[in-house]
């Protein structure tokens, strides 16, 4: 192999090397006894003095900062624009490659229902079926791995779903819009893809009903497709199965799930052919 050609063979290693670090696709190795790192709960408080920690007279050392300021991708843990949230949702945003931003929400949002908390920074949507069905989707469209987008919660909170009303959720994810706006400034971002849970945060629900399968503009020069969600279809598949072959219900619930696959792929085939030159 000629110079050039190690060269761009090691380049390409380089790439993949720095993406793999991104997404934190390593094994952690512990020692026995350790909680995984994923598994801690770790927030940065302004209201913190590192001077002052062990001793009380201040210190500092030249060239070196002591206050540590939380990471970009942990700045919803230091958002104060929701006054009654409950918590940042961690690992709220995870990198890809392509300049696509896949916004959703994991947190619960129907009263009564217990809450769930995502605790893997691997993990994006709640269950390994949810994120298998939307990957082959993915891959059927655009040809790449789900994995190669960009993925935010929105709202990046959870509240309290016992105390919250369709207003609240709209203010929130209204809220909100700063932290994925961020997102766009800083990674380039060229198209966003706004899910189930999301998308009916916020716009409400009658009216994200009237949104779904659209493809809008999130702000100038950002188009934004409306779905539904992977969840959506996982539903569908789970009351075929739960009905007898030869029932109506059997036959409703397959076609229902039909419809909501195609639909669900022939508006993401519209939106591919709107951003693919972006990306």
């Amino acid at each position: 192999m000629t110079k050039p050609g190690i060269f761009q063979e090691l380049k390409g290693i380089l790439q993949d090397f720095k993406f793999l670090v991104q997404k934190g696709e390593f094994p952690i190795i512990r020692r026995q006894g350790e909680k995984d790192p994923g598994d801690l709960d770790l927030e940065w408080k302004d209201s913190w003095d590192w001077s002052s920690i062990g001793s009380k007279k201040e210190t500092s050392v030249p060239g070196i900062q002591m206050r540590i300021p939380p990471k970009k991708e942990d700045r919803n843990f230091s958002c104060k624009l929701c006054s009654d949230r409950l918590s940042a949702v961690r690992h709220f945003i995870i990198r890809g490659r392509k300049k696509i931003l896949v916004l959703h929400y994991t947190g619960e949002t129907i009263s009564g229902k217990e809450s769930y908390v995502k605790t893997s920074p691997l993990k994006i949507f709640r269950t390994s079926e949810a994120e298998d069905i939307f990957d082959r989707m993915i891959q059927k469209v655009f040809g790449f791995t789900m994995k190669e987008f960009y993925f935010q919660e929105f709202p990046g909170c959870l509240f309290s779903q016992d105390r919250s009303n369709e207003e609240d959720w709209k203010r929130r994810t209204q809220n909100c819009k700063v932290q994925v706006q961020e997102t766009i400034q800083e990674e380039g971002i060229q198209g966003i893809i706004l899910l189930g849970a999301a998308a009916t945060l916020y716009f409400g629900k009658e009216e994200a009903l009237k949104q779904m399968g659209k493809t809008l503009e999130f702000q100038l020069g950002v188009p934004m497709v409306v779905l539904r969600s992977p969840e959506a279809i996982l539903a569908a598949e789970q009351k075929r199965k739960s009905s007898k072959a030869d029932s109506t219900e059997f036959q409703e619930a397959k076609k229902k799930e039909i419809e909501v696959k195609e639909s669900i792929l022939s508006q993401l085939g519209i939106f591919h052919q709107e951003i693919k030159e972006k990306i």
